[in-house]
């Protein structure tokens, strides 16, 4: 501690020369000054001298001043030795991360193909990305924003696992739209620069010259991850089957390292090609921070380490002083004032005349729950506040310990309310019987085990149902191949006596039914698709709303839409939420009849 011992405002110590030499001037002037301080008695001297001696009423007055001076002095040089903790600085920084969604990525030139190694990269770059904000786009046929800019890189990490060229709505390789995508996410975020980070295998050959102008007067700077070889390796699809074009020959796309790294050199920024170390990834988070982002905070200065400055602690020194001499308390005062911080912490005026838990009533009240839980002491208001900001799971905690503290039926009844918000039914209805018992005339908890008990019916039933949809299934499987097999036997016995007439007649209705299947096998239009997807949603919804009616018919608007949040279920398949957000935005830009844009499907 002493190595680190200093002052913050050092030139306040030439405040301490005044002291010194009134203190030097002081001591030659108490001394004797004429013969006759020898010859008279000390205690004659006083009155025989008169005002040649500078005998105090108050002798330690002027010592306790000159102290106090010195005191102040030394505060006011700032004396410290220790270090105050500094936040992390947060740099203004926006990057696009984009992905190529080609069928392209499938190719094998690496274990086990592009588009795992793309995955086990991109999951790396936003873990490793420690500033600023993060977007995701993914391409193939066209361009679409999967994320927008957002501090929370774990929401990008979540989607990536579920980008697949499958669920893309038009296959193809048009890089140029996702690099027009990427400067209009950045310009609607504020963004007048940023860093654009591709990852991709090739783009359409056709847009190359548009490409190359686009960079020309581009803000952003491009940075591409390449995967694959420039040898290259066939395409294989999900299905196990090999990609070929429309001659029948197998697809083999190569990397086209030369033109992405002449790419991402015209815009200022750096080429890297795929491999399996963990360090292919430096170049691309090392970049330098872009001037222009930096210009929003021109004459801010970077603080380093600061100082606690330790002169409050010279002033409980003073306080003593003060208290001796009170002909010396304005100066004294004067002193201390001098001695206040510069920065002190932030109150709530509200502290001045309210509890912490009066003013929780009244965050709670104006509907600022998480402060209201914040102040709370009681658990059974710390759940209530959390269950009215939507966390149930910690509502659900401190309504339990609030049961375990003071049973009763109000915390019990609360417990069941948050059990019921994640869906847990069996676990509610105990909660609500458990404050049954503690008061038997408490309506809503026995409105709300009526309604768990109609739920857990409704989910048996269901259950019911589909086990005896599986088995009716299983059984039509059975019998439909015990009549496959009779008619295979049937055939074989009368086969000997099929004459050549009954073989011609066979091979023009086998050459017929050949003719009719590929009608057969043609797919649905996506039109279709997604109107009957529309009217199954619709239709469920509709299913959703009427069992809600039926089971609480009775209900205020407010208990309705409590139960309507209840009993809402989203089918958890992120990819194909993506798969339809990007059709539905895919038609919208076909019926503005906007440019497609490529002309290869890989």
């Amino acid at each position: 501690m002493l190595a680190d011992f200093h002052f913050l405002r050092p030139l306040w110590l030439l405040a301490a020369l005044p002291v010194l030499l009134f203190t030097v001037l002081l001591y030659y002037y108490r001394r004797e000054q004429s013969p006759w301080h020898s010859l008279i008695a000390p205690h004659l001297q006083q009155v025989l001298l008169g005002g040649q001696l500078l005998i105090k009423k108050q002798p330690l007055a002027l010592p306790l001043l000159l102290l106090c001076w010195l005191t102040t002095t030394l505060a006011l040089a700032g004396p410290s030795w220790q270090k105050l903790p500094q936040p992390a600085f947060a740099l203004k920084k926006a990057t696009v991360l984009v992905l190529d969604m080609s069928l392209s990525m499938r190719a094998t030139d690496m274990a086990p193909d592009r588009l795992t190694q793309q995955r086990f990269a991109a999951l790396d770059f936003t873990q490793q990305l420690k500033e600023g904000e993060l977007a995701l786009l993914s391409f193939a046929g066209d361009a679409f924003v999967i994320s927008p800019l957002t501090p929370d890189h774990n929401n990008i990490r979540l989607l990536i696992p579920d980008l697949k060229p499958e669920i893309m709505p038009a296959q193809g390789s048009n890089l140029l739209a996702a690099l027009q995508q990427a400067d209009k996410l950045l310009r609607q975020a504020g963004y007048i620069r940023g860093d654009v980070v591709v990852f991709t295998d090739g783009f359409d050959n056709n847009s190359l010259r548009e490409m190359q102008d686009l960079l020309n007067n581009w803000p952003h700077r491009l940075s591409v991850l390449g995967f694959g070889t420039e040898a290259g390796a066939p395409v294989k699809l999900e299905s196990g089957e090999l990609l070929k074009s429309a001659t029948g020959a197998v697809v083999v796309p190569k990397l086209p390292q030369a033109q992405l790294a002449a790419l991402a050199k015209r815009s200022g920024g750096v080429y890297v090609q795929a491999t399996a170390s963990a360090n292919a990834l430096d170049d691309l988070l090392n970049l330098p921070a872009l001037s222009a982002l930096d210009q929003a905070d021109t004459g801010k200065q970077i603080q380093g380490d600061q100082w606690q400055d330790n002169a409050v602690y010279l002033v409980w020194l003073l306080l003593p002083l003060l208290l001796l001499q009170r002909k010396y308390s304005s100066l004294l005062s004067l002193g201390v004032l001098m001695l206040l911080p510069y920065q002190i912490d932030a109150v709530e005026w509200r502290d001045l005349w309210q509890t912490k838990q009066q003013q929780a009533k009244q965050d709670y009240a104006s509907g600022d729950f998480a402060a209201a839980q914040q102040k709370f002491t009681d658990p059974l208001w710390q759940g209530n506040a959390a269950y009215r900001s939507g966390d149930y799971a910690t509502a659900e905690q401190a309504f339990r310990q609030a049961a375990e503290q003071n049973p009763g039926a109000d915390a019990l009844h609360n417990l069941g309310n948050s059990l019921a918000q994640q869906q847990r039914y069996e676990e509610a209805l105990a909660a609500y019987q458990q404050a049954l018992q503690h008061n038997k005339d408490f309506t809503p908890a026995q409105q709300n085990a009526d309604l768990m008990q109609q739920l857990l019916q409704q989910q048996e039933q269901e259950k019911q149902q589909q086990e005896q949809q599986d088995q009716q299934q299983q059984d039509g499987d059975k019998q439909q191949q015990q009549d496959a097999d009779g008619e295979s036997q049937s055939d074989d016995s009368s086969q000997s006596d099929a004459d050549a007439d009954s073989e011609s007649q066979q091979q023009q209705s086998e050459q017929q039914q050949q003719n009719a299947e590929p009608e057969q096998q043609e797919q649905p239009e996506p039109q279709q698709m997604q109107a009957e997807e529309e009217a199954q949603a619709d239709e469920a919804e509709q299913q959703q709303q009427q069992a809600v009616h039926e089971a609480w018919p009775n209900a205020t608007p407010e208990e309705q839409q409590q139960l309507d949040n209840l009993l809402r279920k989203v089918q958890d398949d992120p990819a194909l939420l993506l798969r339809n957000k990007m059709y539905l935005e895919y038609l919208k830009r076909q019926q503005q009849r906007l440019p497609k844009g490529v002309d290869e499907q890989w």
